[in-house]
Formats: C-alpha cells, sequence, structure tokens
C-alpha cells in the first residue's frame, strides 16, 4: 500500500509535463463551443520522465474539466468530456455549452483545467493563461463574393459590402482559406501601399464597405501556397473558398467568413466573347448537352498564341450528388462546334431527377498542357430534357420533326406553360460564320405519356421578320434540301427544355405523308437548328 500511494504522487507530479504552460482555451460564439488546446511540453522528449508520457498514456482514456471561479464545465450531471491521449502532439477537448453559459463565460479571462487519466489512477490540474473568444459573421457583411484570377498568377477577391463595424488598422488580418487535400490552407492578404486602386485595401481605407478589391500579388513568398491553391483549384473547382477578416476587439475576437460566390479568369487576351457566354446545360436522356454561345459556334474572336487544345470540364451537382464529365479536344475541332456533347453516367441519371447547378470550365492548353486562358461559368441551373432521338423529314411543303420521348415519370409530369410555341429554326456554317436559315412558329402540343409523335410544320408558320440568308420560306426550303444532298447538315432539338444535336439520316419525300400531331395539355418549345458543313469532334477521356 505504501509503495503505490508513493507512487501515484511521483506519476501525478511528473504527467503535469505532459503539456506546455502555452496550452489555452478557445471558444466559438456561433457553436458555443468550448475548444481546450492541450499543447506538448516544450521539452517533453528531454526530461527524464519522458517515458512516463510516452509509455504509459498513449491510448488512455482522459475525462476533462474546465474550472472557472464560479461554474466548472461539464456541469455536474452532465457528460464527461473523454477523450484518448497521444504523445507529443496537440490535443483538442471540445466542450459543448449552452448559449446561456456560454454567454457566462464569454468575459472570463482565467480558468483551470483538470485531467483523470484512467479515471481515478491520475489527476493533474493546470491553469489556463489565455482565453480567446471568436466571432464569426458571414451573413450581413458581405453581398457578394467574386474571385477573378490569372491562372498561376495575382488573385482579385471582388467584394460588394455592407457597413460593418470592421476597424480598419494595422492588426486586421485579411486571408483567403482554400481546401488544400484534408486540410485548409491560408492565403494572407496585405494591405496596398503603392499603386493602389480608389477601392483597394489599404489602411487608409475610410471604410470597411468602401473597399471593393482584395488583391494577393504572386511574390516568392507566397509563391509556394498559390501554386498549391491553384492545383486545389484545377482539380476541383467546386472546391471550398472563403475570404476571410479577423480583427481583436476587448480580447474578442471576431472572424468575418464568407465562402467565394463565384469565380472568374482574366480576360488577358481581350477576347471579350460576343455574344456574352450564358451557360445553356441539358441533360438528356442518352446525353448531356452545352450551349455556351447561343447557336454560334465555340470559337473565340481573339488570338491565341500556342494554344493547340481544349479540356472542357462540366460540373453537375445539386445536394446529394456531384459529377465532372471532361472531354479534350483539338483546338480546330472545338472551334467548329457549337456547344459541347458529353456521355451520360449513372450520376447524371441520378441528376436528371432533382434540380441542380452546373460549372462549366473552358481551358486552353499549350503544347506541355498547361493553361493559356480559360471561360469559366458558375452556377448556372441544368434543365432535364425528353428527347431521346429525333428525325427531320422534309417533305415538298413542310417539314416535320419525329421525337422519341423518355417515359420517365419526370418526363410524364413534365408541364409546360401553354404560351409557349413550337418554334422551327435553320442555320447555315459558311466559312466559319454561323448563318440563320429560316424560323418556323406553331402552336402545338407533346405529349411525354407517349414515346413516339411527330410535329409538323409548313411555310404558313414561316417567320420572314428575321434577316436570313435566304428571305422566303421556299428559297430557305430549297437551300436546306440542297445541302441535304451535299450531307452537309445537322440539325438540334432546342428550346427551353431541350436541347440535344444529332447526326442522323434526313430523309426527303416527293409526296407528302401528313403524320399525325398527338394533342394533349402540355406545350413544348422546340427550335429544330440545321447545321451545315459543322462536324461534332469529340475525343473522350
Amino acid at each position: 500500500m505504501i509503495f503505490v500511494q508513493i507512487f501515484m504522487i511521483s506519476v501525478s507530479s511528473s504527467f503535469s509535463e505532459c503539456f506546455s504552460a502555452k496550452s489555452h482555451i478557445s471558444g466559438n460564439d456561433v457553436t458555443y463551443q468550448l475548444n481546450l488546446h492541450l499543447i506538448p511540453f516544450e521539452k517533453v522528449s528531454q526530461i527524464t520522465d519522458e517515458n512516463l508520457c510516452k509509455m504509459y498514456l498513449p491510448g488512455k482514456i482522459v475525462v476533462a474539466f474546465i474550472h472557472y471561479d464560479d461554474i466548472s464545465f461539464p456541469i455536474p450531471g452532465g457528460d464527461e468530456v473523454n477523450f484518448i491521449y497521444k504523445f507529443n502532439q496537440e490535443i483538442i477537448v471540445t466542450f459543448q455549452l449552452s448559449p446561456a453559459n456560454y454567454a457566462h463565460v464569454q468575459d472570463k479571462q482565467n480558468a483551470m483545467y483538470e485531467l483523470w487519466y484512467d479515471v481515478n489512477l491520475v489527476k493533474v490540474n493546470n491553469s489556463v493563461n489565455t482565453i480567446e473568444h471568436t466571432k464569426y459573421n458571414g451573413t450581413g457583411c458581405f453581398q457578394n463574393i467574386q474571385l477573378e484570377y490569372t491562372m498561376y498568377g495575382d488573385i482579385d477577391v471582388l467584394v460588394a459590402a455592407n457597413s460593418c463595424n470592421v476597424p480598419i488598422s494595422a492588426n486586421l488580418q485579411v486571408y483567403v482559406e482554400f481546401q488544400d487535400g484534408l486540410t485548409n490552407s491560408q492565403l494572407p492578404i496585405y494591405p496596398c501601399t503603392v499603386n493602389c486602386d480608389s477601392t483597394e485595401f489599404q489602411l487608409t481605407s475610410p471604410s470597411f464597405n468602401q473597399i471593393h478589391i482584395y488583391r494577393i500579388a504572386k511574390t516568392a513568398l507566397n509563391a509556394d501556397l498559390l501554386q498549391s491553391f491553384y492545383n486545389n483549384f484545377v482539380d476541383n473547382r467546386r472546391i471550398k473558398v472563403s475570404l476571410n477578416l479577423k480583427f481583436n476587439t476587448n480580447g474578442i475576437f471576431t472572424i468575418i467568413s464568407k465562402e467565394v460566390d463565384g469565380y472568374t479568369a482574366h480576360d488577358i487576351l481581350n477576347c471579350k466573347p460576343d455574344p456574352v457566354l450564358n451557360l445553356y446545360a441539358v441533360l438528356n436522356p442518352d446525353s448531356v448537352q452545352i450551349q455556351f454561345r447561343d447557336a454560334f459556334p465555340n470559337k473565340l474572336n481573339c488570338q491565341m498564341p500556342g494554344v493547340v487544345s481544349v479540356r472542357a470540364d462540366l460540373y453537375l451537382f445539386d445536394s446529394t450528388v456531384s459529377e465532372r464529365l471532361q472531354n479534350n479536344y483539338i483546338i480546330t475541332d472545338f472551334n467548329e462546334n457549337i456547344g459541347v456533347t458529353y456521355k451520360t453516367t449513372a450520376n447524371t441519371d441520378k441528376l436528371r431527377k432533382s434540380t441542380g447547378k452546373t460549372i462549366m470550365v473552358v481551358s486552353y492548353l499549350n503544347i506541355n498542357e498547361e493553361i493559356i486562358y480559360e471561360l469559366i461559368i458558375y452556377n448556372d441551373p441544368y434543365y432535364v430534357a425528353c428527347v431521346k432521338r429525333a428525325q427531320v423529314h422534309i417533305y415538298e411543303s413542310q417539314f416535320c420533326v419525329v421525337y422519341q420521348l423518355d417515359s420517365s415519370i419526370q418526363c410524364v409530369n413534365n408541364i409546360i406553360q401553354e404560351n409557349e410555341k413550337n418554334t422551327l429554326g435553320m442555320y447555315v456554317q459558311e466559312k466559319g460564320k454561323t448563318q440563320q436559315l429560316g424560323l418556323y412558329k406553331l402552336h402545338t402540343v407533346v405529349d411525354y405519356s407517349k414515346e413516339k409523335q411527330t410535329v409538323c410544320f409548313t411555310c404558313d408558320e414561316f417567320v420572314n421578320n428575321t434577316v436570313y440568308a435566304k428571305q422566303t420560306c421556299a428559297e430557305n426550303q430549297a437551300y436546306t434540301k440542297e445541302m441535304l444532298k451535299r450531307e452537309q447538315i445537322q440539325f438540334a432539338v432546342i428550346s427551353k427544355y431541350e436541347f440535344i444535336t444529332f447526326k442522323s439520316v434526313i430523309a426527303e419525300y416527293k409526296n407528302n405523308i401528313y403524320l399525325p400531331i398527338i394533342a394533349t395539355a402540355s406545350i413544348l418549345t422546340i427550335v429544330i437548328a440545321v447545321v451545315i458543313g459543322v462536324h461534332f469532334k469529340t475525343h473522350q477521356q
């Protein structure tokens, strides 16, 4: 008995040296949690008792308490806070408090922690000299945050800010935080001192809400960290990135944090796409179809020296499912295409049953597959389409489109507003310039519960209020038939809900065969785009 009592006293004294006097407490006013940071003793590997910490404690269950002058946690009758000791590593023990108890201790500057090893064998008491409480606020200070980047170079964080009580001083810490593998990394943002924009972050900024630019300039000091950011960003355009401002007010730290809403690549080649990029993504039963320049070819009106290929990445996601699709092109093939077509996957089939969003990234690469230029469009919604296949039949006096529709429940239940009109549009590609051949509008109906049906258009529905390559309906039909003989026609079903391209046989009949139109309560808007001389060349990765 005497031996055991002496051993316990010696062990209690020695185990106190397993942790540093720099151990501290931090608090979070959003989650109402206290975190006890147990820092390893600086000389734990040198003291003679280190074998006690290293040999006796790893894997042991430890019970922890925090004591203030008038209250302790866990509260008597509450759950004990248990954790596993790890030798020579920082250990963070979390105490969940009620909002009332957190408010009670938020202004207290002194506390003690109490540790019991193996429940009743060893007890350690130590004081805590540093207590930091952090207030997290990201809901009201920023309306919108956009990150504008030059690949592997400078970053501008563009903000629309509200009026918030943020002191602009040398003590204000500003940084971008991003996912870096399994951890988070921080890119510091320093106040501008020379050649500053009037709305750029600087110590002389008159107020927080007048700052609209937080700039990260690439330097020798942050080059590795910037490279890490871009490596993660290129690998996954959905990584979490946030702008953070941290400051101290009377001993309480406040962090204003908000995730970036979207991203823009600097237009370093002055391409200025015209028409303006407007991502239109449709999930078809057998394909995923993208347009981002309306019915125009993908080629941009600018020079791209050194570019030999294009990588087109599409991210589709909802609250539960995420999918990344990728196509690779030779630059000339990509420029000739109108939009991008991807193969469906198991995940895209799941996404067809929900409402989600898209991210489209078009990266222009040199021979070393380095990104020279990028186009990026964030968080546009995608549409679920129901046309699986289609074929245009050209008669002497009319065009008919035969549809094969998806009979899944989301298509059967697809309700289209009655004021929508079917339209048939013709497009021709000549010497790199797209010309519209014709436009037809017709009130008709499409029954999504029927797998096959036909819609026909005649010259009675021809609209001539647009300048076409061929001015009359007859001229349009004659020209289209001529292109048909040359096998230079492609067409697409395009509407608010449908966008799918086809490269199938288009038959010409001398005698009119009037196929029935099946009438129901649903009306579909259809654009049939006939494209001449365009080759949809895709190299799947």
